[in-house]
């Protein structure tokens, strides 16, 4: 049996956690989270310790496995210190709120020799991103991808919050599905209100020679994300949602509904049932810290990008051998 615990239980959260329930083999042992309604509601539900302080829970050696998914700012610490108390990690994105914290839970796990932590990055378990994935061999040389990515905000959100935790998809993405670095970003803004935007573009230049768009919409009408890759042989792109469609009055007219969580519903699964198989071997297998590290990057950059107005070189330190 692996016993688990889930750090932060707010939506994300219980829906890992019955998520992992559900799977055979498993048990939820503990959840904590500073809001007595969030950790009472899924103990209750999942009959299992509820306990207030994630540091507490991270600490806890007689654990298997830790799921991290409470605030962004708390990543690092509490991932550090479940890896160093025996855990194998689960972390939401983004990794830490800054490179320097980035770097720390590189530092941590690569001194224990083992990768130990498995980054949220879920379109990596996207059936429409490995199908994409898998196409990208035959179709020669990439020129060029866009990466398009709405949400269906009425409320603006501030713009780190929209890069760094919506963009920051497409900056893992682009290096997963190209296989490249990103070696420069321009980023633009519009929209703007109250100090944020409804639109981000960032384009980015790829150490092969080609480049990419990123798009972000934060106040679209519906939710929906999108690839395409142009190459020197063949054009890949994954294809529109299964969707009824309505004919009336000259006009075709179809539902993509505003439920982000509902589009990648079925990736998280696939995504937590990867990280407990990987469990018993004690080696995390799907996206890692470095990749996490990675994203941070290119999403200062946007930022720097959008703030300064002007391109940002973008750079990796060489990558630990961990990771390669």
């Amino acid at each position: 049996m692996v016993r688990i615990g889930i750090i932060g239980v707010g939506g994300m959260g219980s829906f890992h956690a019955r998520t992992l329930a559900a799977l055979s083999g498993v048990e939820i042992a503990a959840v904590a989270d500073p809001s007595i309604a969030n950790r009472t509601a899924v103990g209750d539900e999942l009959g299992c310790e509820a306990i207030a302080d994630p540091m507490e829970l991270a600490h806890r050696d007689d654990l298997d496995g830790m799921v991290i998914a409470s605030p962004d700012d708390t990543h690092p610490d509490l991932a550090i210190a479940a890896i160093q108390a025996g855990s194998m990690v689960l972390c939401e994105k983004p990794l830490a709120a800054s490179q320097t914290d980035a770097q720390r839970v590189i530092d941590a796990e690569t001194s224990l020799g083992r990768r130990r932590i498995q980054m949220g990055f879920m379109r990596e378990y996207d059936l429409a991103h490995v199908q994409l994935h898998e196409r990208l061999g035959a179709i020669g040389t990439i020129d060029y991808a866009r990466l398009i990515h709405r949400n269906a905000n009425r409320e603006r959100r501030p713009l780190e919050q929209i890069v760094v935790q919506s963009l920051v998809h497409e900056a893992h993405s682009v290096r997963f599905l190209l296989g490249d670095e990103v070696t420069e970003v321009t980023a633009f803004g519009s929209g703007a209100e109250n100090d944020s935007y409804r639109h981000v573009l960032a384009r980015v230049g790829l150490a092969g020679g080609g480049h990419a768009s990123l798009e972000f919409d934060d106040g679209g009408f519906a939710y929906e994300v999108s690839v395409e890759v142009l190459g020197r042989d063949a054009d890949a792109l994954t294809g529109p949602p299964l969707r009824a469609i309505s004919r009336r009055n000259g006009s075709i007219d179809t539902h993509l509904g505003t439920d982000w969580f509902g589009w990648f519903a079925d990736a998280y699964r696939v995504q937590d049932q990867a990280w407990v198989a990987s469990i018993p071997a004690g080696e995390a297998t799907g996206p890692s810290t470095w990749d996490g590290f990675a994203a941070q990057v290119i999403v200062d950059a946007i930022m720097t990008s959008l703030l300064e107005r002007r391109t940002i070189d973008v750079s990796l330190a060489e990558r630990p051998p961990l990771y390669r």
